[in-house]
């Protein structure tokens, strides 16, 4: 298995594998940066192919949207097949098809989609009816309530609140801690309690 991406996130998928049975001699990382400090090897992009004639199975190991779907195309086009991280705690619908990381302790309701390459983070709570565009992230402990839907390459920051039937555009960043009450459709940051547009 393949991380792909070797910093902190990085490590913290690493930490998810070993728990759900992965051995620490099975699982590598690749990184475009290789003087990322970590305490395994990165592979480089032929040794990451050549791993992938015997092993097609990658995850992402970084949260930021541009990053996740920038090695997403990169692993796959060495080959690479996307492997997305369950969580054992949540009720999902029996429909949702994985190519989207879940990580320990988040929650994902009935009748949710999620987009490709997603990071639902650890204590993240997804309610039902909700929508996640492809390559977002959601932080941790970050809630999105009933009916709520983000669009592609979003951000939502650590303890966010995203309130029922609120939607949030592609690009939308949204500060730690915001409670967002409105529908906002245009690429733009949004902080506080109740979240407005950083001028």
């Amino acid at each position: 298995m393949i991380i792909a991406g070797a910093g902190g996130h990085g490590k913290e998928v690493r930490h998810v594998l070993i728990q759900q049975g992965f051995s620490h001699s099975e699982i590598s990382f690749f990184d475009e940066d290789p003087t990322r400090l970590i305490d395994s090897g990165i592979l480089s992009s032929e040794e990451t192919q050549a791993h992938f004639s015997k092993d097609s199975r990658f995850v992402l190991g970084v949260g930021n949207p541009f990053f996740r779907e920038k090695l997403y195309n990169l692993l796959v086009a060495l080959g690479g097949t996307l492997f997305g991280l369950t969580n054992h705690h949540p009720v999902l619908s029996e429909d949702l098809a994985y190519g989207f990381d879940e990580m320990p302790f988040s929650f994902i309701g009935p009748d949710t989609k999620i987009g490709l390459g997603v990071l639902v983070n650890t204590r993240a709570h997804i309610h039902h009816d909700c929508e996640v565009g492809d390559f977002s992230e959601i932080g941790p402990g970050a809630m999105m309530l009933g009916g709520s839907k983000i669009g592609k390459h979003c951000r939502i920051g650590a303890g966010v609140i995203v309130l029922p039937g609120v939607e949030l555009g592609d690009g939308v960043i949204v500060g730690a801690g915001a409670v967002v009450t409105k529908s906002v459709f245009e690429k733009s940051t949004l902080v506080g309690i109740p979240a407005k547009t950083l001028i």
